[in-house]
């Protein structure tokens, strides 16, 4: 038997990209995210910087889901199932987070985020 998670209050306030609130069992889940945030004091767009595969951080060639493999066998007995929790209190849920209330199988989750500042700078003149 799996556990039964017990939640009176949960509260979240903010929830970010590809952020989720799951209550109830799962079997498998996979969060992903990429995030491009351009900054600058001029304000202007390159059409270039829109374009993922040029940047390689975003390239999924590296980053593989871990093989699951069941080969131990366990016999648990829960003699009380049960966790309860009064209150769940959550500001801010940012990039590819979860707040799951229940039993889950398997999760993956990857966040990935370029950030470009570019400012203006004047080197002072001679003039």
């Amino acid at each position: 038997m799996r556990h039964v998670s017990v939640v009176h209050h949960p509260s979240v306030t903010t929830l970010g990209l590809s952020s989720i609130v799951q209550i109830g069992d799962t079997n498998h889940m996979e969060l992903k995210n990429r995030t491009l945030a351009v900054q600058r004091e001029i304000p202007y767009f390159l059409a270039q910087e829109g374009r993922w595969e040029a940047y390689e951080i975003f390239v999924d060639d590296e980053i593989t889901i871990p093989t699951r493999i069941n080969e131990v066998k366990m016999n648990v007995i829960n003699k009380n199932p049960f966790i309860e929790v009064n209150c769940v209190n959550i500001q801010s849920m940012l990039n590819a987070s979860c707040f799951h209330i229940g039993s889950i199988d398997y999760v993956f989750s990857n966040s990935r985020t370029f950030q470009i500042r570019h400012f203006v700078t004047e080197e002072p003149s001679e003039k």
